[in-house]
Formats: structure tokens, sequence, C-alpha cells
């Protein structure tokens, strides 16, 4: 389970047990597989969280913020900066140079709080939709799930676009191609599972082509790689696909 705490240790905040320096750098790459089931752990917190709220007499667009509030803690807001820092780079008239320069620089720009702005807001939005559908929480078992398992094929499917060393080149060294399908292999289980209550569930396997298409597009203006800022950038991009598709194109009630 050392991998498993890897994974855990880097995409949460959860409290674990003290897991050496060698361990953690010996299974960084192989943790990759277990990004899919941090996510699925991220959802059912998420989704028990979800259930207590229920039981508050508070609007829907409160207890959406609060548990916003728990998804931001529970993941320590780690791919969040990545949005701000990627937005400055992505959206500036600049070249290749300079767009991985912004990407390392820790102020961020006006492109980066306005990127930032619309990611919380409509998580914040589409969980108030969600929340108030019947059976809209299973979106929350999903969107951590296919959200990780983004970050796993940007890795895996792009190089990294620079040359020195960093956190990204750091802990993308060692992914292979078990790790790619063994995180695919979970991530159909978890949602053909989760669409076993209703086949409109299957929805949001369409954030995939779409987060394919933007992982294209950001390697184009970076030169053809990727960094860790860009990784959590789609990680979060992939989940807000994932809960607007089933807000947008589901049924009133799930269940």
């Amino acid at each position: 389970m050392t991998d498993f705490r890897v994974a855990l240790a880097f995409l949460t905040t959860l409290p674990l047990p003290h897991l050496p320096a060698e361990a953690f750098l010996s299974g960084r790459g192989r943790a990759f597989a277990w990004y899919p089931a941090v996510g699925l752990l991220l959802g059912l917190l998420l989704a028990g969280t979800a259930g207590l709220l229920g039981f508050a007499n508070l609007s829907l667009s409160v207890k959406a913020g609060l548990l916003l509030l728990a998804w931001t803690l529970l993941s320590g807001g780690l791919h969040l900066d990545g949005v701000m820092d990627s937005c400055d780079a992505l959206f500036a008239p600049v070249s290749v140079e300079r767009r991985l320069a912004i990407l390392k620089d820790v102020h961020a720009g006006a492109f980066g709080v306005i990127g930032l702005f619309f990611v919380l807001g409509l998580k914040w939005t589409l969980l108030a939709e969600l929340l108030g559908q019947s059976g809209g929480w299973l979106a929350l078992l999903l969107a951590p799930v296919w959200g990780r398992w983004m970050l796993v094929w940007a890795i895996w499917r792009f190089p990294y676009a620079r040359t020195e060393e960093s956190l990204g080149r750091t802990m993308t060294a060692g992914l292979s191609r078990r790790e790619v399908l063994l995180a695919t292999l979970f991530a159909l289980i978890v949602q053909s599972v989760v669409g076993f209550w209703n086949p409109w569930l299957f929805v949001a396997v369409l954030s995939l082509p779409l987060g394919h298409l933007l992982a294209h597009w950001v390697a184009g203006k970076l030169g053809g790689g990727l960094t860790g800022d860009i990784y959590g950038f789609l990680c979060e991009v992939t989940e807000v696909l994932v809960l607007l598709l089933l807000a947008l194109l589901g049924p009133t009630n799930f269940v």
C-alpha cells in the first residue's frame, strides 16, 4: 500500500502516518495507478459531506459553498494554483519561452485571477444545481476520479516542457503504460458501478475528449509539452466539465 500512500500524500491533506522520503521517491511513478482511487476517496468524502449538509436548514447555494470549501481543503488547493499560473501563461500574447517563465512565477496576474474566479464560480453554481437534484450527489464521485485520470493521461501522453529539474518533472518520473492502464481500468470500473443506477451518468465520459482537445491546445501553446501547473489546470477543468455535463445533459432526477 506504499504506492497508494504516496498518491494520498501528494494529492490530499489527509493525516497519514509518516512516509520516508526514500519510499516517496521510489514509489512516485507507480503511485499514478492509484490517482483515480484517491479521486474516489475524495468523492466519497464529499458525498458524505453533502449528506450531512442535507440535514442543515441552509440554502442550496450555502451548502454548495461549504461543500466547495471542503473540496478545496481536502485537496489542499494543489491544483488551483496551477489554474492561476496556467491562465496567466496561456492567455498572454507572448513567446513559448515567456509562457514557461510565467508558469514558474509565483505572482498572480489578471488572467490567473479571472481563471480562478470562473473555475471556483462554476464549481459552486454547479454543485448548487446538482445538490438540488435527487441523486445529483453521484456526480461528486465521478468528477474527482476523472479529473485525476486526466492528470495521469496528460503526463503520459505529452513530454515535460522543461529540461531543468522541477517538482513536476520529479513527480512524473517512472510513469509507464502499466500505470496508465491500471488507472484507466479503475476509473472505468467506478464509472460503470456508479452508472449502474442510471445510464445518464455515463454523460460524464464526454468530458474526456473535451479534456483531450484542451490538452492538445495547451501543448501547442508550450511548444509540444506540459508542466506541473498545466496538469493541475487540466484536472480542475475536467472536474468542472464532468459537473457541467451532468447538470446540463442529465435528467432532472438522476435516480
